[in-house]
């Protein structure tokens, strides 16, 4: 917890700095420039990839006063990373973080602008970008334990519910007793949408504003959709008595749901196809309102 306040405060002290220069837009240190002889769009974001931090001093200690500029570049860095080829971003993740192990602190304040922009902040980048960034810290012998077992145990969250995999079966119950998600009826639906709600002030009103909605409920009753109101928080009884309330869904509580997969947050939502395979994870209500109406 005491590791995620840092990267809050990190994340506020940066993006104010951001904001703050307006149209004045610095960077850290000169970006690469693909030569001629790059000759497709894939291949010259490759090059600036591979390239990007070859003007970054890994060695000289950085300041507080240039973290701004830090987020920067690594948000400039990831923007190169989405039209590169897969293996070749991977590839530059490591390099990157191989050199800065040459001064432990800027290593650390790589890992917090990664961690802000591709999981706090959650650009839609693919979840192997940051679990490579991830992986690098815990291959790193110095890193303290404490801090270790933190990113290991969000490598492990992430990597058992990263896009593009099979759901896990996680644990579940409901009036009834103990379940697994999959022993939970799917009927035909086509698409399963998880929402993940809890005791804080929002979930009520995202309830609300998702059961109303009248392209989920249209879905719902063609057969396409189903909802499936995963609860996390403390009050199980009461909320599994509110079942009445919402007919069309299927209501059940995990409040353990946190340790098993990659849930950032309540409220918000998985996309899962009708093989539970992720489409979709961590959206606001607002993102599947906007799905039917756009």
């Amino acid at each position: 917890m005491k590791k995620f306040l840092t990267l809050f405060t990190f994340l506020i002290l940066s993006l104010a700095g951001i904001e703050a220069s307006g149209a004045d837009y610095k960077t850290l240190f000169a970006y690469p420039s693909a030569p001629d002889t790059c000759s497709t769009t894939e291949s010259r974001f490759n090059y600036c990839t591979l390239h990007f931090w070859d003007n970054f001093d890994v060695t000289k200690q950085l300041t507080p006063a240039s973290d701004s500029l830090l987020v920067t570049a690594m948000s400039d860095f990831i923007s190169f990373m989405k039209q590169a080829n897969g293996n070749v971003a991977l590839g530059a993740i490591r390099s990157l973080m191989f050199k800065a192990q040459a001064n432990k602190p800027n290593f650390m304040k790589l890992m917090d602008a990664a961690s802000l922009l591709l999981y706090l902040n959650n650009p839609g980048v693919k979840d192997d970008v940051y679990l490579t960034f991830l992986k690098c810290v815990l291959d790193a012998s110095w890193v303290p334990g404490k801090d270790k077992a933190l990113y290991k145990d969000l490598y492990s969250r992430i990597d058992a519910s990263r896009l593009g995999a099979e759901m896990p079966n996680i644990d579940v119950s409901d009036g009834s007793g103990k379940k697994k998600l999959y022993d939970l009826p799917a009927d035909s639906a086509q698409m399963v949408l998880l929402f993940f709600t809890g005791d804080d002030a929002d979930s009520p009103l995202e309830r609300t504003r998702l059961s109303v909605d009248v392209g989920v409920n249209e879905s719902i009753k063609a057969g396409y959709m189903k909802v499936i109101n995963i609860y996390t928080g403390k009050n199980t009884r009461q909320f599994l008595a509110e079942a009445t309330q919402y007919p069309n869904w299927t209501l059940v509580a995990s409040p353990e749901v946190y340790k098993q997969i990659d849930v950032r947050g309540v409220p918000s939502l998985f996309i899962l196809d009708n093989k539970h395979v992720i489409q979709t994870k961590n959206v606001t209500v607002d993102f599947i309102k906007r799905a039917f109406y756009n």
